[in-house]
Protein backbone atom coordinates (compact mmCIF):
# COMPACT_ATOMS: atom_id res chain seq x y z
CA UNK A 1 0.00 0.00 0.00
CA UNK A 2 3.12 2.60 0.71
CA UNK A 3 4.62 1.75 -2.38
CA UNK A 4 1.39 2.40 -4.40
CA UNK A 5 0.97 5.28 -2.54
CA UNK A 6 4.27 6.76 -3.74
CA UNK A 7 3.33 5.67 -7.16
CA UNK A 8 0.39 7.82 -7.03
CA UNK A 9 2.31 10.87 -5.64
CA UNK A 10 4.82 10.61 -8.31
CA UNK A 11 2.36 9.98 -11.44
CA UNK A 12 0.81 12.97 -9.78
CA UNK A 13 4.25 15.25 -9.63
CA UNK A 14 4.68 14.15 -13.12
CA UNK A 15 1.37 15.16 -14.83
CA UNK A 16 1.81 18.59 -12.54
CA UNK A 17 4.73 19.60 -14.73
CA UNK A 18 2.80 19.10 -18.44
CA UNK A 19 -0.31 21.41 -16.91
CA UNK A 20 -0.57 25.07 -17.00
CA UNK A 21 -0.20 27.39 -14.44
CA UNK A 22 -4.32 28.11 -14.58
CA UNK A 23 -4.60 24.49 -13.57
CA UNK A 24 -2.05 24.64 -10.99
CA UNK A 25 -3.92 27.87 -9.73
CA UNK A 26 -7.20 25.62 -10.05
CA UNK A 27 -5.75 23.13 -7.38
CA UNK A 28 -4.83 25.00 -5.26
CA UNK A 29 -8.24 26.69 -4.90
CA UNK A 30 -9.76 23.23 -4.69
CA UNK A 31 -7.16 22.22 -1.39
CA UNK A 32 -7.81 26.21 0.18
CA UNK A 33 -11.58 25.65 -0.62
CA UNK A 34 -11.48 22.48 1.48
CA UNK A 35 -9.61 23.62 4.07
CA UNK A 36 -11.96 26.48 4.30
CA UNK A 37 -14.59 24.06 4.78
CA UNK A 38 -13.54 23.18 8.57
CA UNK A 39 -14.43 27.39 8.91
CA UNK A 40 -18.28 27.46 10.69
CA UNK A 41 -20.48 29.33 8.08
CA UNK A 42 -18.17 28.97 4.91
CA UNK A 43 -19.74 26.67 3.55
CA UNK A 44 -22.92 29.31 2.61
CA UNK A 45 -20.52 31.72 1.56
CA UNK A 46 -18.93 29.19 -0.76
CA UNK A 47 -21.42 26.37 -1.88
CA UNK A 48 -24.56 27.65 -4.38
CA UNK A 49 -27.64 28.13 -2.66
CA UNK A 50 -30.11 28.66 -5.26
CA UNK A 51 -32.29 31.11 -2.70
CA UNK A 52 -29.05 33.44 -2.42
CA UNK A 53 -29.22 34.11 -6.22
CA UNK A 54 -32.28 36.34 -5.65
CA UNK A 55 -33.31 39.31 -3.84
CA UNK A 56 -33.22 40.54 -0.85
CA UNK A 57 -29.73 38.21 0.00
CA UNK A 58 -27.81 37.97 -3.18
CA UNK A 59 -24.17 35.84 -3.32
CA UNK A 60 -24.06 36.27 -6.78
CA UNK A 61 -20.17 35.35 -6.58
CA UNK A 62 -21.36 31.40 -5.73
CA UNK A 63 -21.93 31.21 -9.37
CA UNK A 64 -17.85 30.86 -9.67
CA UNK A 65 -16.93 29.58 -6.17
CA UNK A 66 -19.16 26.48 -5.72
CA UNK A 67 -17.55 24.55 -8.48
CA UNK A 68 -13.88 24.48 -6.71
CA UNK A 69 -15.51 24.00 -3.07
CA UNK A 70 -15.70 20.50 -1.81
CA UNK A 71 -15.86 19.29 1.89
CA UNK A 72 -15.07 15.33 1.69
CA UNK A 73 -11.37 14.73 1.13
CA UNK A 74 -12.28 11.51 -1.11
CA UNK A 75 -14.35 14.07 -3.99
CA UNK A 76 -11.21 16.99 -3.60
CA UNK A 77 -8.78 13.29 -4.12
CA UNK A 78 -11.10 12.27 -6.69
CA UNK A 79 -11.23 15.71 -8.22
CA UNK A 80 -7.59 16.47 -8.41
CA UNK A 81 -6.77 13.56 -10.20
CA UNK A 82 -9.38 13.86 -12.67
CA UNK A 83 -8.57 17.92 -13.08
CA UNK A 84 -4.52 17.17 -13.33
CA UNK A 85 -5.05 14.30 -15.67
CA UNK A 86 -7.15 15.56 -18.50
CA UNK A 87 -5.67 19.54 -18.46
CA UNK A 88 -2.57 17.70 -19.09
CA UNK A 89 -4.38 16.15 -22.54
CA UNK A 90 -5.98 19.73 -23.15
CA UNK A 91 -3.07 21.60 -22.55
CA UNK A 92 -0.88 21.22 -25.46
CA UNK A 93 -4.53 21.54 -27.77
CA UNK A 94 -5.03 24.80 -26.28
CA UNK A 95 -3.82 28.11 -25.57
CA UNK A 96 -4.02 29.39 -21.79
CA UNK A 97 -6.86 31.69 -23.39
CA UNK A 98 -9.02 29.06 -24.95
CA UNK A 99 -8.46 26.52 -21.67
CA UNK A 100 -9.99 29.88 -19.38
CA UNK A 101 -12.93 30.63 -21.54
CA UNK A 102 -13.88 26.90 -21.73
CA UNK A 103 -13.78 26.36 -17.95
CA UNK A 104 -15.17 29.55 -17.09
CA UNK A 105 -18.26 28.64 -19.60
CA UNK A 106 -19.09 24.86 -18.69
CA UNK A 107 -18.51 25.76 -14.77
CA UNK A 108 -20.23 28.68 -14.86
CA UNK A 109 -23.25 27.76 -16.94
CA UNK A 110 -23.56 24.59 -15.37
CA UNK A 111 -24.05 25.60 -11.81
CA UNK A 112 -26.43 28.22 -13.31
CA UNK A 113 -28.16 25.48 -14.82
CA UNK A 114 -29.10 23.71 -11.65
CA UNK A 115 -30.14 26.89 -9.23
CA UNK A 116 -32.99 27.61 -12.31
CA UNK A 117 -33.68 23.75 -12.13
CA UNK A 118 -34.24 24.29 -8.63
CA UNK A 119 -36.46 27.45 -8.70
CA UNK A 120 -38.65 25.75 -10.98
CA UNK A 121 -38.78 22.77 -8.46
CA UNK A 122 -39.91 25.27 -6.06
CA UNK A 123 -42.23 27.16 -8.11
CA UNK A 124 -43.86 23.16 -8.99
CA UNK A 125 -43.53 21.74 -5.32
CA UNK A 126 -43.83 24.77 -3.47
CA UNK A 127 -41.01 22.98 -0.84
CA UNK A 128 -38.80 25.39 0.84
CA UNK A 129 -35.92 22.73 1.46
CA UNK A 130 -35.37 23.20 -2.56
CA UNK A 131 -33.95 26.10 -2.35
CA UNK A 132 -32.42 26.63 0.45
CA UNK A 133 -30.31 23.28 0.12
CA UNK A 134 -27.23 24.06 -1.12
CA UNK A 135 -24.72 22.17 -3.62
CA UNK A 136 -21.10 22.55 -5.30
CA UNK A 137 -18.32 20.12 -6.65
CA UNK A 138 -16.35 19.98 -9.57
CA UNK A 139 -17.99 17.29 -11.33
CA UNK A 140 -20.04 19.57 -13.66
CA UNK A 141 -16.75 20.97 -15.23
CA UNK A 142 -14.45 17.08 -15.00
CA UNK A 143 -17.58 15.99 -17.45
CA UNK A 144 -16.82 18.76 -19.66
CA UNK A 145 -13.29 18.31 -20.01
CA UNK A 146 -13.91 14.36 -20.89
CA UNK A 147 -16.74 16.00 -23.58
CA UNK A 148 -13.38 18.37 -24.87
CA UNK A 149 -11.00 15.04 -24.62
CA UNK A 150 -13.60 12.90 -26.55
CA UNK A 151 -13.14 15.53 -29.39
CA UNK A 152 -9.65 15.11 -30.27
CA UNK A 153 -9.54 11.42 -29.37
CA UNK A 154 -13.14 9.48 -29.76
CA UNK A 155 -11.67 6.05 -30.54
CA UNK A 156 -9.02 6.04 -28.33
CA UNK A 157 -8.92 2.90 -25.39
CA UNK A 158 -8.60 3.59 -22.09
CA UNK A 159 -5.20 2.33 -20.65
CA UNK A 160 -5.29 1.99 -16.83
CA UNK A 161 -5.74 -2.13 -16.05
CA UNK A 162 -8.87 -1.46 -13.53
CA UNK A 163 -10.54 -0.32 -17.28
CA UNK A 164 -11.57 -2.98 -19.58
CA UNK A 165 -9.67 -2.65 -22.71
CA UNK A 166 -12.68 -2.39 -24.63
CA UNK A 167 -13.85 1.03 -23.30
CA UNK A 168 -12.94 4.25 -25.30
CA UNK A 169 -12.84 7.74 -24.97
CA UNK A 170 -16.16 8.40 -26.99
CA UNK A 171 -18.09 5.90 -24.14
CA UNK A 172 -16.68 7.70 -20.81
CA UNK A 173 -18.99 10.87 -21.01
CA UNK A 174 -22.11 9.15 -20.81
CA UNK A 175 -20.38 6.91 -18.32
CA UNK A 176 -19.81 9.33 -15.93
CA UNK A 177 -23.62 10.82 -15.95
CA UNK A 178 -25.10 7.31 -15.56
CA UNK A 179 -22.07 6.78 -12.35
CA UNK A 180 -23.64 9.75 -10.67
CA UNK A 181 -27.21 9.29 -11.62
CA UNK A 182 -26.40 5.55 -9.35
CA UNK A 183 -24.81 7.59 -6.63
CA UNK A 184 -27.68 10.31 -6.24
CA UNK A 185 -30.18 7.00 -6.16
CA UNK A 186 -27.88 5.59 -3.50
CA UNK A 187 -28.44 8.64 -1.56
CA UNK A 188 -24.62 9.25 -2.11
CA UNK A 189 -24.78 12.37 -4.03
CA UNK A 190 -27.42 14.73 -4.15
CA UNK A 191 -29.77 14.58 -7.02
CA UNK A 192 -28.41 18.12 -8.12
CA UNK A 193 -24.72 17.07 -8.22
CA UNK A 194 -26.23 14.04 -10.82
CA UNK A 195 -27.48 17.32 -12.73
CA UNK A 196 -24.54 18.69 -12.82
CA UNK A 197 -22.58 15.99 -14.37
CA UNK A 198 -25.92 16.32 -17.26
CA UNK A 199 -25.41 19.97 -17.29
CA UNK A 200 -21.29 20.13 -17.73
CA UNK A 201 -21.72 17.22 -20.72
CA UNK A 202 -24.48 19.16 -22.41
CA UNK A 203 -22.62 22.71 -22.43
CA UNK A 204 -19.19 21.36 -22.90
CA UNK A 205 -20.51 19.94 -26.26
CA UNK A 206 -22.78 23.06 -27.08
CA UNK A 207 -19.90 25.16 -26.96
CA UNK A 208 -17.32 23.45 -28.56
CA UNK A 209 -19.78 21.84 -31.15
CA UNK A 210 -21.37 25.70 -32.25
CA UNK A 211 -19.72 28.40 -30.47
CA UNK A 212 -15.98 27.66 -29.88
CA UNK A 213 -13.89 30.14 -32.32
CA UNK A 214 -11.64 28.43 -34.78
CA UNK A 215 -7.97 29.17 -35.96
CA UNK A 216 -9.71 29.80 -39.42
CA UNK A 217 -12.56 32.28 -38.17
CA UNK A 218 -14.79 29.93 -37.86
CA UNK A 219 -16.72 28.55 -34.97
CA UNK A 220 -17.30 25.28 -33.85
CA UNK A 221 -16.95 21.79 -35.04
CA UNK A 222 -19.22 20.38 -37.19
CA UNK A 223 -17.40 16.76 -38.30
CA UNK A 224 -19.40 13.77 -38.00
CA UNK A 225 -17.45 12.68 -35.26
CA UNK A 226 -18.66 14.85 -32.98
CA UNK A 227 -22.20 15.24 -33.34
CA UNK A 228 -24.65 14.21 -30.44
CA UNK A 229 -25.68 11.09 -31.38
CA UNK A 230 -21.92 9.90 -31.04
CA UNK A 231 -22.70 10.68 -26.72
CA UNK A 232 -24.79 7.97 -27.33
CA UNK A 233 -24.55 4.11 -27.34
CA UNK A 234 -24.66 2.73 -31.46
CA UNK A 235 -27.37 1.00 -30.85
CA UNK A 236 -29.76 4.62 -30.23
CA UNK A 237 -27.41 6.61 -32.70
CA UNK A 238 -29.34 6.54 -35.59
CA UNK A 239 -32.88 7.84 -34.41
CA UNK A 240 -31.05 10.24 -32.27
CA UNK A 241 -28.91 11.83 -35.17
CA UNK A 242 -32.14 12.09 -37.25
CA UNK A 243 -34.25 14.22 -34.08
CA UNK A 244 -31.14 16.21 -34.06
CA UNK A 245 -30.68 17.39 -37.24
CA UNK A 246 -34.69 18.46 -37.11
CA UNK A 247 -34.25 19.98 -33.64
CA UNK A 248 -31.27 21.89 -35.46
CA UNK A 249 -32.53 23.02 -38.42
CA UNK A 250 -35.77 24.44 -35.79
CA UNK A 251 -33.54 26.56 -33.79
CA UNK A 252 -31.53 27.59 -36.40
CA UNK A 253 -35.21 28.85 -38.40
CA UNK A 254 -36.03 30.19 -35.19
CA UNK A 255 -32.50 31.97 -34.79
CA UNK A 256 -31.31 30.66 -31.66
CA UNK A 257 -28.36 28.91 -33.02
CA UNK A 258 -25.76 29.39 -35.31
CA UNK A 259 -25.87 28.64 -38.94
CA UNK A 260 -22.96 27.16 -40.00
CA UNK A 261 -21.70 27.65 -43.72
CA UNK A 262 -18.77 26.64 -45.77
CA UNK A 263 -16.10 29.07 -45.77
CA UNK A 264 -13.42 29.33 -48.48
CA UNK A 265 -9.69 30.88 -47.92
CA UNK A 266 -8.08 32.39 -51.00
CA UNK A 267 -5.19 33.00 -49.37
CA UNK A 268 -2.74 31.50 -51.71
CA UNK A 269 -3.39 32.56 -55.45
CA UNK A 270 -2.13 29.16 -56.87
CA UNK A 271 -4.21 26.77 -55.52
CA UNK A 272 -8.32 27.30 -53.59
CA UNK A 273 -8.48 25.88 -50.11
CA UNK A 274 -12.00 25.03 -48.77
CA UNK A 275 -11.98 24.85 -45.26
CA UNK A 276 -15.11 23.41 -43.98
CA UNK A 277 -16.53 24.68 -40.70
CA UNK A 278 -14.88 23.22 -37.44
CA UNK A 279 -12.47 21.01 -39.41
CA UNK A 280 -8.78 22.67 -38.61
CA UNK A 281 -5.67 20.65 -39.13
CA UNK A 282 -5.94 18.88 -36.12
CA UNK A 283 -9.22 17.42 -37.14
CA UNK A 284 -8.01 16.19 -40.26
CA UNK A 285 -5.23 14.45 -38.63
CA UNK A 286 -6.94 12.76 -36.05
CA UNK A 287 -9.11 10.94 -39.08
CA UNK A 288 -6.00 10.24 -40.79
CA UNK A 289 -5.03 8.75 -37.58
CA UNK A 290 -8.25 6.49 -37.47
CA UNK A 291 -8.14 6.02 -40.96
CA UNK A 292 -4.16 4.18 -40.80
CA UNK A 293 -5.27 2.51 -37.79
CA UNK A 294 -8.22 1.14 -39.42
CA UNK A 295 -6.24 0.41 -42.76
CA UNK A 296 -3.32 -1.48 -40.10
CA UNK A 297 -6.14 -3.67 -38.74
CA UNK A 298 -7.90 -4.85 -41.72
CA UNK A 299 -4.18 -6.34 -42.80
CA UNK A 300 -3.50 -7.67 -39.70
CA UNK A 301 -6.30 -9.54 -40.40
CA UNK A 302 -4.88 -11.87 -43.35
CA UNK A 303 -2.71 -14.33 -42.27
CA UNK A 304 -0.43 -14.80 -45.72
CA UNK A 305 -0.21 -12.58 -48.67
CA UNK A 306 -1.89 -14.22 -52.39
CA UNK A 307 0.52 -16.12 -54.46
CA UNK A 308 0.65 -14.41 -57.50
CA UNK A 309 1.66 -16.75 -60.69
CA UNK A 310 5.17 -16.00 -61.50
CA UNK A 311 5.59 -14.47 -65.40
CA UNK A 312 8.88 -16.33 -65.67
CA UNK A 313 7.34 -19.92 -65.23
CA UNK A 314 4.25 -18.54 -67.84
CA UNK A 315 6.72 -17.35 -70.35
CA UNK A 316 8.99 -20.44 -69.88
CA UNK A 317 5.68 -22.20 -70.33
CA UNK A 318 4.68 -20.87 -73.35
CA UNK A 319 8.10 -20.95 -74.84
CA UNK A 320 8.55 -24.51 -74.27
CA UNK A 321 5.27 -25.37 -76.00
CA UNK A 322 6.45 -23.25 -79.53
CA UNK A 323 9.47 -24.70 -79.81
CA UNK A 324 9.18 -27.53 -82.67
CA UNK A 325 10.16 -31.36 -81.68
CA UNK A 326 13.00 -31.65 -84.60
CA UNK A 327 15.23 -28.77 -85.59
CA UNK A 328 14.30 -27.60 -88.69
CA UNK A 329 16.04 -24.17 -90.61
CA UNK A 330 14.41 -21.44 -92.31
CA UNK A 331 14.94 -19.70 -95.18
CA UNK A 332 13.61 -16.54 -96.07
CA UNK A 333 13.70 -15.42 -100.16
CA UNK A 334 12.56 -12.19 -101.16
CA UNK A 335 10.85 -11.85 -104.15
CA UNK A 336 10.43 -8.58 -106.29
CA UNK A 337 6.22 -8.55 -106.74
CA UNK A 338 6.07 -4.86 -107.64
CA UNK A 339 6.61 -5.03 -111.85
CA UNK A 340 2.51 -3.61 -111.76
CA UNK A 341 3.72 -1.49 -109.32
CA UNK A 342 6.33 -0.10 -111.00
CA UNK A 343 4.94 0.40 -114.43
CA UNK A 344 2.52 2.69 -113.03
CA UNK A 345 5.04 4.58 -111.24
CA UNK A 346 4.72 3.48 -107.30
CA UNK A 347 7.32 2.18 -105.32
CA UNK A 348 8.37 -1.60 -105.32
CA UNK A 349 7.82 -3.75 -102.07
CA UNK A 350 9.50 -6.93 -101.07
CA UNK A 351 7.73 -9.80 -100.01
CA UNK A 352 9.08 -12.11 -98.22
CA UNK A 353 8.25 -15.36 -97.97
CA UNK A 354 9.46 -18.24 -96.07
CA UNK A 355 10.38 -21.20 -97.23
CA UNK A 356 11.50 -24.69 -94.85
CA UNK A 357 14.24 -26.57 -95.74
Amino acid sequence: MYHQAQRLVALVAQQMQKVSIATKAFCAILIAFYLLSFIPGVEENLAMTPSYVVPPKVKIWTLVTATFYENRIIFVLLDLIALIGLSSVLHPLWSLKEYLVFTGVVSTVSVLSGTVLCLFLYFVTQNMAVIFSNFHGLVGLVCGYIVAVKQFYPDSTLSPPPVPPTLRVKHVPLLVVLTYLVLSLCKVVSPTVCWLSLSGTLTAWTYLRFFQPREQGGRGDMTEEFAFATLLPEIVQPPVAAFSRVLYNVLVAAKLCPKLSQTYNMDEPSSIKIALPGVNPADAQRRQQRALKALDERLSKTDQAPTWPSLDDNSQDEAGSLEPSSPQTLEVKVEASGSAQKDQGMPVSAKPTIVPN
